[in-house]
């Protein structure tokens, strides 16, 4: 846990995660010492079924990181197999 006096600290390693992670709020609690990164997005349904959160909670600035890493991959694997949009499907079966 950071001590209250680092708040300073604690508010800069923020600012560092949110850069890392653009698509996160992120936030630390300073009286619990608890990390947390809310999505700037509600995730769709696709998005939820294979794993991605609206909210993560770690213990620590690095856990959360990793963490959120491991979001970006599955959002990564998602956009990589992202279905043909209605109209090409359609122009497609035709």
């Amino acid at each position: 846990m950071i001590p209250t006096s680092d708040s300073g600290v604690a508010h800069q390693r923020c600012d560092t995660v949110q850069q890392a992670h653009p698509g996160w709020l992120i936030f630390h609690n300073s009286e619990t010492g608890a990390w947390s990164a809310y999505r700037r997005t509600f995730p769709d349904r696709q998005e939820i079924m294979a794993g991605i959160r609206l909210l993560i909670r770690a213990d620590s600035a690095e856990r959360l990181e990793g963490k959120l890493a491991a979001q970006a991959e599955i959002l990564a694997a998602l956009s990589a197999s992202e279905p043909l949009p209605g109209v090409l499907r359609t122009f497609l079966r035709s």
